[in-house]
């Protein structure tokens, strides 16, 4: 029932706006006046040259989630181990030329990166051509109930948090129960607020 970009942000956030309305204060809800955070996506899409819905969602992918989340840490763990993982194919005369090509050649069905495989077909073997995409996850629920826990209940008690006025903070710690006892799982909004917490604490370092 969504648009497509709207669709596409369900799909990469953090949290939903259900659990973003449980996690903020009143105080801040009266600040942000409805604005959602969507309206990123909706300000980028305005500028969109694509007319179809896949080329739609590339450009937003080009303009957020790449350079600001997996560009980023790919580029990170790659330099430090003096590997080049994406570079070949970030040459910006390579992006703009297939930025242009018919959708059709990029997925095919359920299979993506559709030109890049075929033309790469004689050179790789098949069942390393079309095997599963794998991931990179790490295994932060587990963490949050083990290892991690006593770092996620010292952030969500924080009075860092609790002092930038964003947060409900009886919710963020009901959150975190909730997690650590596996009734649910908020790793992803849980990871945000701990680096959030980290972000204000560093800086409050910084500062001194």
């Amino acid at each position: 029932g969504r648009d497509s970009v709207a669709g596409y942000f369900h799909g990469v956030s953090v949290c939903s706006d259900t659990l973003r309305k449980r996690m903020f204060s009143d105080s801040f809800k009266q600040r942000l006046n409805g604005y959602n955070a969507v309206e990123v996506l909706r300000t980028h899409d305005r500028k969109n040259p694509s007319d179809d819905i896949y080329g739609q969602v590339q450009y937003l992918d080009m303009k957020t989630y790449l350079v600001g989340d997996i560009l980023t840490k790919v580029d990170r763990a790659s330099m430090a181990h003096a590997l080049e993982v994406r570079v070949p194919f970030l040459d910006h005369k390579l992006v703009e030329w297939v930025s242009g090509l018919p959708s059709s050649l990029k997925i095919q069905g359920a299979e993506g990166k559709y030109m890049l495989k075929k033309a790469l077909e004689p050179y790789l073997p098949h069942d390393i051509m079309y095997r599963r995409k794998m991931g990179f996850a790490i295994p932060l629920a587990e963490w949050f109930r083990g290892p991690l826990k006593a770092r996620l209940q010292a952030a969500v008690t924080s009075q860092r948090l609790a002092d930038t006025g964003i947060f409900n903070m009886a919710e963020i710690r009901k959150m975190a129960d909730e997690h650590i006892s596996g009734s649910r799982d908020h790793n992803p909004a849980l990871w945000s607020l701990l680096m959030f917490e980290a972000f204000l604490r560093q800086n409050e370092i910084s500062a001194h």
